[in-house]
C-alpha cells in the first residue's frame, strides 16, 4: 500500500462549510474525511457540503462517513449535501444504495449553494 494520498480542504461558501476531498476514499483514507467533518461540526458548522468532485474511487467506508455526517448534522438541526458529477463513482455509489434520495446531490458547489436558498 502506498502512502495515503488524500487531501481535505475546508472553505465557506454561501453559509455552507465546504469540505473539498481529493483522492480515493476507502478504508485507509475515510477516517481523515471523518475527522475533517467532525472538526468542522465541532467548530460550529451545521450546513456541510462534501465536495467529492476530485474523488475517483469511493467504497463503503466513504459511504459510512457520509451517513455518520448526515446523522450528526440532523441531530444538530443542520443539513448535509454532496457535490459529485453525475457519472462519477461517488454518485454511482450513492445512487446504488439509495442514499441519493436521502442526501441532496449536486453537480457543482455553486449549484448546491444556490439550491439550498
Amino acid at each position: 500500500m502506498s502512502d495515503i494520498d488524500l487531501t481535505v480542504r475546508s472553505s465557506v461558501v454561501g453559509g455552507w462549510t465546504v469540505l473539498s476531498v481529493e483522492g480515493e476514499v476507502d478504508l485507509y483514507t475515510a477516517p481523515a474525511v471523518r475527522e475533517a467533518a467532525i472538526g468542522a461540526m465541532e467548530a460550529g458548522a451545521d450546513h456541510l457540503l462534501l465536495d467529492l468532485t476530485e474523488v475517483p474511487f469511493m467504497d463503503s467506508s466513504g459511504l459510512g462517513v457520509i451517513v455518520a455526517c448526515l446523522k450528526r448534522l440532523r441531530e444538530l438541526g443542520g443539513d448535509l449535501a454532496v457535490v459529485s458529477p453525475p457519472s462519477s463513482p461517488p454518485t454511482k455509489l450513492l445512487s446504488l444504495t439509495g442514499l441519493d434520495h436521502a442526501i441532496p446531490t449536486h453537480a457543482t458547489v455553486d449549484e448546491a449553494v444556490a439550491g439550498s436558498r
